[in-house]
Protein backbone atom coordinates (compact mmCIF):
# COMPACT_ATOMS: atom_id res chain seq x y z
CA UNK A 1 0.00 0.00 0.00
CA UNK A 2 0.81 3.36 -0.55
CA UNK A 3 -0.07 6.96 0.65
CA UNK A 4 -2.45 9.51 -0.82
CA UNK A 5 -1.50 11.60 -3.43
CA UNK A 6 -3.28 14.46 -1.78
CA UNK A 7 -4.05 15.75 1.74
CA UNK A 8 -6.80 16.92 2.95
CA UNK A 9 -8.23 19.20 6.41
CA UNK A 10 -12.01 19.26 7.07
CA UNK A 11 -12.83 22.53 8.92
CA UNK A 12 -15.90 21.98 11.50
CA UNK A 13 -17.23 25.72 11.24
CA UNK A 14 -19.72 24.86 14.05
CA UNK A 15 -23.25 26.55 13.21
CA UNK A 16 -22.49 27.21 9.45
CA UNK A 17 -25.43 27.50 7.34
CA UNK A 18 -26.78 28.93 4.48
CA UNK A 19 -29.01 31.47 6.65
CA UNK A 20 -25.52 32.77 8.17
CA UNK A 21 -23.01 31.81 5.45
CA UNK A 22 -25.38 34.38 2.98
CA UNK A 23 -23.24 37.00 5.34
CA UNK A 24 -19.89 35.60 5.38
CA UNK A 25 -18.57 37.31 1.69
CA UNK A 26 -14.86 35.73 1.56
CA UNK A 27 -16.07 31.92 2.48
CA UNK A 28 -19.36 31.89 0.00
CA UNK A 29 -16.92 33.09 -2.63
CA UNK A 30 -14.06 30.19 -1.85
CA UNK A 31 -17.62 27.92 -1.95
CA UNK A 32 -18.41 28.65 -5.63
CA UNK A 33 -15.56 26.67 -6.46
CA UNK A 34 -16.82 23.86 -5.15
CA UNK A 35 -19.98 22.22 -4.02
CA UNK A 36 -22.23 23.41 -1.53
CA UNK A 37 -24.91 21.31 -0.01
CA UNK A 38 -27.36 21.76 2.89
CA UNK A 39 -28.18 18.37 4.43
CA UNK A 40 -30.42 17.21 7.18
CA UNK A 41 -28.60 16.69 10.33
CA UNK A 42 -27.86 13.81 12.56
CA UNK A 43 -30.12 13.48 15.56
CA UNK A 44 -29.90 15.32 17.89
CA UNK A 45 -28.35 17.67 15.94
CA UNK A 46 -25.52 18.29 18.52
CA UNK A 47 -22.05 18.14 18.59
CA UNK A 48 -20.74 15.05 19.93
CA UNK A 49 -23.80 12.96 18.24
CA UNK A 50 -23.34 14.56 14.70
CA UNK A 51 -19.12 14.16 14.99
CA UNK A 52 -19.47 10.91 16.16
CA UNK A 53 -21.03 10.21 13.23
CA UNK A 54 -19.36 11.61 10.86
CA UNK A 55 -15.82 10.40 12.54
CA UNK A 56 -17.97 6.72 12.13
CA UNK A 57 -20.49 6.68 9.38
CA UNK A 58 -22.76 4.74 11.76
CA UNK A 59 -25.88 6.28 12.88
CA UNK A 60 -27.11 7.47 16.83
CA UNK A 61 -28.09 3.98 17.74
CA UNK A 62 -24.88 2.05 16.61
CA UNK A 63 -22.42 4.89 17.32
CA UNK A 64 -23.32 5.38 21.07
CA UNK A 65 -23.66 8.83 21.05
CA UNK A 66 -27.02 10.30 22.02
CA UNK A 67 -26.38 13.20 22.61
CA UNK A 68 -23.68 15.97 24.71
CA UNK A 69 -24.99 14.11 27.57
CA UNK A 70 -26.91 11.26 29.14
CA UNK A 71 -27.91 9.27 32.15
CA UNK A 72 -25.36 6.15 33.03
CA UNK A 73 -27.89 3.38 33.81
CA UNK A 74 -25.73 1.67 35.85
CA UNK A 75 -23.97 4.56 37.75
CA UNK A 76 -27.04 6.31 37.96
CA UNK A 77 -25.41 9.38 36.76
CA UNK A 78 -26.22 12.03 34.45
CA UNK A 79 -22.83 12.79 32.79
CA UNK A 80 -21.97 15.50 29.93
CA UNK A 81 -19.09 16.37 28.08
CA UNK A 82 -16.97 12.90 28.40
CA UNK A 83 -14.25 12.90 26.19
CA UNK A 84 -12.53 9.23 26.31
CA UNK A 85 -12.78 8.44 22.34
CA UNK A 86 -13.75 5.05 24.16
CA UNK A 87 -17.18 5.86 24.71
CA UNK A 88 -17.39 6.17 20.47
CA UNK A 89 -18.41 2.93 19.15
CA UNK A 90 -17.34 1.82 15.48
CA UNK A 91 -14.05 2.17 13.51
CA UNK A 92 -12.81 5.77 12.72
CA UNK A 93 -12.43 7.73 9.72
CA UNK A 94 -9.07 7.61 9.82
CA UNK A 95 -8.59 3.65 10.81
CA UNK A 96 -10.37 3.07 7.64
CA UNK A 97 -7.82 5.65 5.74
CA UNK A 98 -5.05 3.19 7.86
CA UNK A 99 -6.39 0.28 6.37
CA UNK A 100 -6.35 1.95 2.30
CA UNK A 101 -3.25 3.62 2.56
CA UNK A 102 -1.16 1.65 5.44
CA UNK A 103 -0.25 2.70 9.21
CA UNK A 104 2.18 5.21 7.62
CA UNK A 105 -1.13 7.49 7.00
CA UNK A 106 -1.44 10.13 9.77
CA UNK A 107 -3.96 12.40 11.49
CA UNK A 108 -4.19 15.75 13.83
CA UNK A 109 -7.39 15.65 15.23
CA UNK A 110 -7.68 19.14 16.57
CA UNK A 111 -10.64 19.93 19.26
CA UNK A 112 -12.81 17.54 18.20
CA UNK A 113 -14.62 15.94 20.89
CA UNK A 114 -13.70 12.76 22.24
CA UNK A 115 -10.34 13.29 21.91
CA UNK A 116 -8.36 11.65 24.91
CA UNK A 117 -7.16 8.31 23.99
CA UNK A 118 -8.01 8.42 20.58
CA UNK A 119 -5.74 6.39 18.01
CA UNK A 120 -5.00 9.76 15.93
CA UNK A 121 -1.78 10.90 15.71
CA UNK A 122 -1.91 14.51 17.35
CA UNK A 123 -4.38 15.32 19.13
CA UNK A 124 -5.42 18.97 20.93
CA UNK A 125 -8.25 18.92 23.50
CA UNK A 126 -9.38 21.71 26.38
CA UNK A 127 -9.01 19.89 29.93
CA UNK A 128 -8.64 21.86 33.00
CA UNK A 129 -6.78 20.55 35.34
CA UNK A 130 -7.94 20.21 39.33
CA UNK A 131 -5.54 20.24 42.23
CA UNK A 132 -6.60 18.33 45.89
CA UNK A 133 -6.23 22.68 47.06
CA UNK A 134 -9.78 22.74 45.45
CA UNK A 135 -8.39 24.97 42.29
CA UNK A 136 -9.33 24.73 38.62
CA UNK A 137 -6.35 24.96 36.54
CA UNK A 138 -7.39 26.01 32.82
CA UNK A 139 -5.23 23.61 30.57
CA UNK A 140 -5.04 21.60 27.13
CA UNK A 141 -4.49 17.56 26.84
CA UNK A 142 -2.84 16.76 24.10
CA UNK A 143 -1.21 13.61 22.50
CA UNK A 144 1.60 13.41 22.63
CA UNK A 145 1.83 14.63 25.82
CA UNK A 146 5.21 16.69 25.13
CA UNK A 147 3.21 18.41 22.03
CA UNK A 148 1.31 21.04 24.70
CA UNK A 149 4.42 22.42 25.95
CA UNK A 150 5.36 22.46 22.28
CA UNK A 151 2.45 24.21 21.22
CA UNK A 152 2.21 26.72 24.85
CA UNK A 153 6.12 27.66 24.36
CA UNK A 154 5.16 28.87 20.65
CA UNK A 155 1.49 29.74 20.44
CA UNK A 156 1.21 31.18 24.49
CA UNK A 157 -1.56 29.31 26.88
CA UNK A 158 -4.56 28.19 25.54
CA UNK A 159 -7.22 31.38 26.42
CA UNK A 160 -9.86 29.01 28.25
CA UNK A 161 -11.95 31.60 29.19
CA UNK A 162 -13.03 32.26 26.36
CA UNK A 163 -13.90 28.68 24.87
CA UNK A 164 -16.57 28.82 26.70
CA UNK A 165 -18.89 30.85 29.20
CA UNK A 166 -19.81 34.47 29.16
CA UNK A 167 -16.89 35.85 27.60
CA UNK A 168 -16.50 33.00 24.79
CA UNK A 169 -15.25 34.67 21.84
CA UNK A 170 -12.79 34.90 19.01
CA UNK A 171 -9.58 34.61 20.85
CA UNK A 172 -9.98 30.31 21.80
CA UNK A 173 -11.07 30.19 17.80
CA UNK A 174 -7.95 32.28 16.70
CA UNK A 175 -5.92 29.83 18.89
CA UNK A 176 -7.10 26.51 17.24
CA UNK A 177 -6.43 28.29 14.10
CA UNK A 178 -2.56 28.64 14.91
CA UNK A 179 -2.20 25.21 16.04
CA UNK A 180 -3.73 24.32 13.32
CA UNK A 181 -1.39 26.21 11.07
CA UNK A 182 1.37 24.96 13.86
CA UNK A 183 0.86 21.42 13.09
CA UNK A 184 0.54 21.53 9.31
CA UNK A 185 3.79 23.01 8.89
CA UNK A 186 5.57 20.72 11.31
CA UNK A 187 3.96 17.27 10.72
CA UNK A 188 2.31 17.73 7.21
CA UNK A 189 -0.47 15.18 8.23
CA UNK A 190 -2.49 13.11 5.64
CA UNK A 191 -5.89 14.01 7.60
CA UNK A 192 -6.65 17.14 9.23
CA UNK A 193 -9.99 17.54 11.98
CA UNK A 194 -10.05 21.07 12.97
CA UNK A 195 -12.92 22.32 15.19
CA UNK A 196 -13.76 26.26 14.87
CA UNK A 197 -16.46 27.05 17.69
CA UNK A 198 -16.30 31.12 17.13
CA UNK A 199 -20.19 31.25 15.45
CA UNK A 200 -21.96 29.10 18.15
CA UNK A 201 -21.52 31.86 20.86
CA UNK A 202 -23.18 34.41 19.49
CA UNK A 203 -25.68 32.88 17.17
CA UNK A 204 -26.51 31.11 20.54
CA UNK A 205 -26.73 34.41 22.45
CA UNK A 206 -28.59 36.79 20.07
CA UNK A 207 -29.88 34.50 17.32
CA UNK A 208 -28.92 34.16 14.01
CA UNK A 209 -31.31 36.62 12.52
CA UNK A 210 -30.14 39.28 14.84
CA UNK A 211 -27.99 42.22 14.20
CA UNK A 212 -25.29 41.38 16.58
CA UNK A 213 -24.72 38.43 14.67
CA UNK A 214 -23.07 40.26 12.20
CA UNK A 215 -19.90 41.33 14.18
CA UNK A 216 -19.53 37.38 14.64
CA UNK A 217 -19.92 36.74 11.41
CA UNK A 218 -18.19 39.03 9.77
CA UNK A 219 -15.01 37.89 12.31
CA UNK A 220 -15.09 34.25 11.01
CA UNK A 221 -15.21 34.79 7.83
CA UNK A 222 -11.85 36.35 7.71
CA UNK A 223 -10.80 33.92 10.22
CA UNK A 224 -11.38 30.92 8.36
CA UNK A 225 -10.24 32.60 4.76
CA UNK A 226 -7.07 32.81 6.50
CA UNK A 227 -6.16 29.14 7.56
CA UNK A 228 -7.94 28.16 4.15
CA UNK A 229 -5.63 30.38 2.59
CA UNK A 230 -3.12 28.52 4.80
CA UNK A 231 -3.75 25.40 4.13
CA UNK A 232 -4.12 25.77 0.66
CA UNK A 233 -0.66 27.40 -0.11
CA UNK A 234 0.69 23.77 1.77
CA UNK A 235 -1.34 22.34 -1.29
CA UNK A 236 -4.01 20.58 1.20
CA UNK A 237 -6.85 20.09 -0.01
CA UNK A 238 -9.90 22.10 2.40
CA UNK A 239 -13.12 20.99 3.11
CA UNK A 240 -15.97 22.85 5.61
CA UNK A 241 -18.80 21.26 7.21
CA UNK A 242 -20.79 22.23 9.82
CA UNK A 243 -22.98 19.92 12.35
CA UNK A 244 -26.26 22.08 13.06
CA UNK A 245 -27.49 25.79 11.85
CA UNK A 246 -29.03 27.59 14.75
CA UNK A 247 -32.70 28.53 14.76
CA UNK A 248 -33.87 31.69 16.41
CA UNK A 249 -36.26 30.62 20.08
CA UNK A 250 -37.49 32.64 22.05
CA UNK A 251 -39.30 30.05 24.69
CA UNK A 252 -37.56 27.78 27.60
CA UNK A 253 -39.16 24.57 28.70
CA UNK A 254 -38.39 23.01 31.91
CA UNK A 255 -39.53 19.75 31.63
CA UNK A 256 -37.93 18.53 35.54
CA UNK A 257 -40.26 21.13 37.14
CA UNK A 258 -43.54 19.13 35.23
CA UNK A 259 -42.57 15.62 36.38
CA UNK A 260 -41.73 17.07 39.63
CA UNK A 261 -44.92 18.40 39.50
CA UNK A 262 -46.10 14.78 38.83
CA UNK A 263 -44.41 13.71 41.73
CA UNK A 264 -41.85 11.40 39.54
CA UNK A 265 -38.42 13.75 40.20
CA UNK A 266 -36.80 13.05 43.49
CA UNK A 267 -34.74 15.87 45.25
CA UNK A 268 -32.12 15.44 47.56
CA UNK A 269 -31.79 17.77 50.34
CA UNK A 270 -27.90 19.07 50.39
CA UNK A 271 -26.68 21.78 52.53
CA UNK A 272 -29.02 23.94 52.05
CA UNK A 273 -30.17 23.16 48.19
CA UNK A 274 -31.84 20.92 46.55
CA UNK A 275 -29.74 18.23 44.37
CA UNK A 276 -31.65 15.89 41.38
CA UNK A 277 -31.50 12.17 42.42
CA UNK A 278 -31.46 10.66 39.32
CA UNK A 279 -31.16 7.21 40.47
CA UNK A 280 -34.35 7.74 42.68
CA UNK A 281 -36.57 9.08 40.38
CA UNK A 282 -39.27 7.69 38.41
CA UNK A 283 -38.71 9.73 35.43
CA UNK A 284 -36.08 12.76 34.20
CA UNK A 285 -35.15 14.60 31.17
CA UNK A 286 -31.66 15.59 30.45
CA UNK A 287 -32.17 18.70 28.52
CA UNK A 288 -29.41 19.26 25.23
CA UNK A 289 -30.95 22.18 23.28
CA UNK A 290 -33.84 21.55 21.70
CA UNK A 291 -34.11 17.81 22.36
CA UNK A 292 -34.15 16.20 26.13
CA UNK A 293 -33.63 12.71 26.60
CA UNK A 294 -35.94 10.97 28.82
CA UNK A 295 -35.51 8.26 31.48
CA UNK A 296 -37.66 6.32 32.96
CA UNK A 297 -36.84 4.13 36.67
CA UNK A 298 -40.38 3.13 36.52
CA UNK A 299 -41.73 1.28 33.52
CA UNK A 300 -45.13 1.16 35.07
CA UNK A 301 -45.71 5.38 33.83
CA UNK A 302 -44.38 4.91 30.85
CA UNK A 303 -47.55 5.74 29.46
CA UNK A 304 -48.44 8.39 31.35
CA UNK A 305 -45.09 10.36 30.80
CA UNK A 306 -45.60 9.87 27.01
CA UNK A 307 -48.91 11.40 27.43
CA UNK A 308 -47.19 14.58 30.04
CA UNK A 309 -45.01 15.31 27.27
CA UNK A 310 -47.46 15.13 23.78
CA UNK A 311 -49.61 17.68 25.77
CA UNK A 312 -46.48 20.04 27.19
CA UNK A 313 -46.80 23.34 25.37
CA UNK A 314 -43.52 23.74 23.50
CA UNK A 315 -43.10 19.88 22.48
CA UNK A 316 -43.38 19.26 18.81
CA UNK A 317 -42.73 15.25 19.13
CA UNK A 318 -41.83 12.69 21.37
CA UNK A 319 -39.91 9.73 20.09
CA UNK A 320 -39.70 6.42 21.69
CA UNK A 321 -37.01 4.03 22.17
CA UNK A 322 -36.71 0.77 23.79
CA UNK A 323 -33.30 0.50 25.16
CA UNK A 324 -32.66 -3.04 25.56
CA UNK A 325 -32.71 -3.32 21.83
CA UNK A 326 -29.37 -1.53 21.24
CA UNK A 327 -26.11 -3.28 21.78
CA UNK A 328 -24.16 -2.89 25.25
CA UNK A 329 -22.24 -0.34 26.02
CA UNK A 330 -24.93 1.77 23.99
CA UNK A 331 -28.19 0.30 25.68
CA UNK A 332 -27.08 1.83 28.84
CA UNK A 333 -27.16 5.43 27.31
CA UNK A 334 -30.02 5.13 25.56
CA UNK A 335 -33.16 7.04 26.96
CA UNK A 336 -36.91 6.16 26.88
CA UNK A 337 -38.16 8.46 25.01
CA UNK A 338 -36.59 12.09 23.30
CA UNK A 339 -38.80 15.37 23.14
CA UNK A 340 -38.04 17.52 20.15
CA UNK A 341 -38.83 21.05 20.95
CA UNK A 342 -41.10 23.51 18.37
CA UNK A 343 -38.65 25.53 16.33
CA UNK A 344 -38.85 28.47 18.70
CA UNK A 345 -38.34 26.46 21.97
CA UNK A 346 -35.25 25.08 23.50
CA UNK A 347 -35.44 22.61 26.93
CA UNK A 348 -33.73 23.68 30.23
CA UNK A 349 -32.56 21.08 32.80
CA UNK A 350 -33.91 23.74 36.08
CA UNK A 351 -35.68 21.51 38.24
CA UNK A 352 -35.98 23.23 41.65
CA UNK A 353 -39.52 25.94 42.61
CA UNK A 354 -37.43 28.32 44.30
CA UNK A 355 -34.07 29.98 43.53
CA UNK A 356 -32.89 29.87 46.90
CA UNK A 357 -32.51 26.08 47.02
CA UNK A 358 -31.10 26.44 43.32
CA UNK A 359 -27.74 23.76 43.30
CA UNK A 360 -24.67 26.03 44.00
CA UNK A 361 -23.64 25.06 40.66
CA UNK A 362 -26.35 26.68 39.25
CA UNK A 363 -25.11 30.33 39.25
CA UNK A 364 -21.59 29.04 38.08
CA UNK A 365 -19.99 27.53 34.68
CA UNK A 366 -20.18 24.26 35.37
CA UNK A 367 -20.44 21.96 32.17
CA UNK A 368 -19.69 18.68 33.67
CA UNK A 369 -22.17 18.96 36.95
CA UNK A 370 -25.31 20.44 35.79
CA UNK A 371 -27.71 17.42 34.76
CA UNK A 372 -28.29 19.06 31.67
CA UNK A 373 -26.92 21.91 29.13
CA UNK A 374 -27.32 25.13 30.32
CA UNK A 375 -27.02 27.54 27.39
CA UNK A 376 -27.31 30.75 29.75
CA UNK A 377 -23.59 29.87 30.76
CA UNK A 378 -23.08 32.06 27.60
CA UNK A 379 -24.41 35.57 29.84
CA UNK A 380 -23.47 37.17 32.88
CA UNK A 381 -25.94 37.77 35.48
CA UNK A 382 -27.50 40.83 34.33
CA UNK A 383 -28.84 41.53 37.94
CA UNK A 384 -24.30 41.77 38.71
CA UNK A 385 -23.08 45.39 38.29
CA UNK A 386 -20.01 44.54 37.75
CA UNK A 387 -19.97 40.48 36.45
CA UNK A 388 -16.64 40.59 35.14
CA UNK A 389 -15.16 41.63 39.28
CA UNK A 390 -17.02 38.69 40.45
CA UNK A 391 -15.04 36.57 37.67
CA UNK A 392 -11.71 38.54 38.49
CA UNK A 393 -12.33 37.90 41.87
CA UNK A 394 -13.11 34.38 41.87
CA UNK A 395 -10.14 33.95 39.91
CA UNK A 396 -7.79 35.43 42.21
CA UNK A 397 -9.60 33.62 45.40
CA UNK A 398 -8.64 30.00 43.20
CA UNK A 399 -5.25 31.11 42.45
CA UNK A 400 -4.33 31.47 46.00
CA UNK A 401 -5.53 28.10 46.92
CA UNK A 402 -9.18 29.26 48.66
CA UNK A 403 -12.27 27.63 47.76
CA UNK A 404 -15.09 29.92 46.00
CA UNK A 405 -18.25 30.03 43.60
CA UNK A 406 -17.99 31.80 40.65
CA UNK A 407 -22.20 32.78 40.89
CA UNK A 408 -21.96 34.74 37.82
CA UNK A 409 -24.64 32.87 35.96
CA UNK A 410 -28.34 33.78 35.79
CA UNK A 411 -31.30 31.02 37.04
CA UNK A 412 -33.47 31.65 33.59
CA UNK A 413 -32.73 31.36 29.89
CA UNK A 414 -34.36 34.12 29.31
CA UNK A 415 -31.56 35.32 27.35
CA UNK A 416 -31.03 33.12 25.29
CA UNK A 417 -32.40 33.28 21.47
CA UNK A 418 -30.74 30.32 19.61
CA UNK A 419 -30.92 26.86 19.86
CA UNK A 420 -30.23 23.99 17.95
CA UNK A 421 -30.72 19.94 17.87
CA UNK A 422 -34.39 19.12 16.07
CA UNK A 423 -33.68 17.64 12.48
CA UNK A 424 -36.60 18.54 10.71
CA UNK A 425 -35.49 22.21 9.54
CA UNK A 426 -35.95 24.28 7.35
CA UNK A 427 -33.25 24.12 3.96
CA UNK A 428 -31.51 27.26 5.03
CA UNK A 429 -30.97 26.11 8.68
CA UNK A 430 -29.61 23.00 8.09
CA UNK A 431 -26.02 21.76 8.28
CA UNK A 432 -24.01 22.37 5.46
CA UNK A 433 -20.77 21.01 3.52
CA UNK A 434 -18.45 22.51 1.09
CA UNK A 435 -16.45 19.81 -1.00
CA UNK A 436 -15.68 18.51 -4.61
CA UNK A 437 -19.27 16.37 -4.72
CA UNK A 438 -22.90 16.78 -3.20
CA UNK A 439 -23.73 15.09 0.19
CA UNK A 440 -27.88 14.50 1.29
CA UNK A 441 -27.02 13.36 4.87
CA UNK A 442 -25.12 13.29 8.10
CA UNK A 443 -24.23 9.64 6.90
CA UNK A 444 -23.12 10.85 3.76
CA UNK A 445 -20.47 13.05 5.47
CA UNK A 446 -17.88 10.57 6.15
CA UNK A 447 -18.32 8.76 2.83
CA UNK A 448 -17.44 12.04 1.27
CA UNK A 449 -14.38 12.66 3.18
CA UNK A 450 -12.80 9.43 2.53
CA UNK A 451 -13.84 10.27 -1.48
CA UNK A 452 -11.54 12.99 -0.89
CA UNK A 453 -8.47 10.87 -1.15
CA UNK A 454 -6.88 10.19 -4.45
CA UNK A 455 -4.92 7.07 -4.92
CA UNK A 456 -1.38 7.36 -4.83
CA UNK A 457 -0.24 7.83 -8.62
Amino acid sequence: MSLPSNRVAVINLVALSKQVLAHMPALSSWAKLKTLSSFKPAFPAVTCTAQSTYITGLNTEQHGIHGNGWYNRSMSEIQFWKQSNHLVQGPRIWEKLRERFGEDFTCAKLFWWYNMYSTANWSITPRPMYPADGRKVFDIYTQPMDLKDELKADLGAFPFPTFWGPMAGLPSTQWIINSAKWIEDKHHPHLSLIYLPHLDYDLQRFGPSSPEAQKCLKEMDDAVMDLIHHLEQSKVDVIVLSEYGISDVDTPIALNRIFRHKGWITIKPELGTEMLDAGASKAFAVADHQTALIYLNDPSIKEEVYKTLMSTPGVEEVRAYTPSDYPYPPQERTPDFVAISEPNAWFSYYYWEDDRVAPDFARCIDIHRKPGYDPAELFFDPKLKFPKAHALAFLAKKTLGFRALMKIIALNGDQVKGSHGRDNLPENQQPVMICQSPVHSALEVHEAILNAFNASQ
